[in-house]
């Protein structure tokens, strides 16, 4: 791999209102395990994706509206992370209350919005 490539991703960052409602949702729904974080100067937490790969949810103000955005995260900026499948999740977001549309392409993927109105995608790849 030439030094001019891109390797992959290294981490995500969103915006949330309150550190500590974010880390619980992305904790409980989707397992994400806690990494340490330097001291930034505002609060925050940093989570595992596998991998190397990194959230971090980053306590700031949000320049942009979370209202209005579309229902389907599909068509409104959002991550995606890559799972088996998508049936456990689609039980736990159920579980704890939170609404998510499947794909409109009929692949297996289904799209969220966490507290803070972010849009996560779930892409189910299949098993490694």
């Amino acid at each position: 791999m030439s030094e001019e490539q891109v390797r992959g991703i290294d981490h995500v960052s969103l915006l949330v209102a309150e550190t500590d409602r974010a880390e619980g949702f992305y904790r409980d729904v989707l397992g994400l395990e806690p990494l340490a974080r330097p001291d930034l100067g505002f609060p925050g937490a940093w989570l595992s994706l596998g991998g190397g790969q990194a959230l971090h949810l980053l306590e700031l103000a949000n320049p942009d509206p979370v209202g209005g955005r579309p229902a389907h995260g599909g068509r409104d900026r959002h991550f995606a992370l890559r799972v088996a499948t998508t049936a456990p999740f689609a039980e736990r977001l159920d579980w704890h209350g939170v609404a998510f549309t499947r794909s409109r392409s009929g692949r297996d993927a289904l799209f969220f919005r966490d507290p803070d109105g972010n849009a996560v995608e779930l892409v189910g790849i299949g098993p490694a």
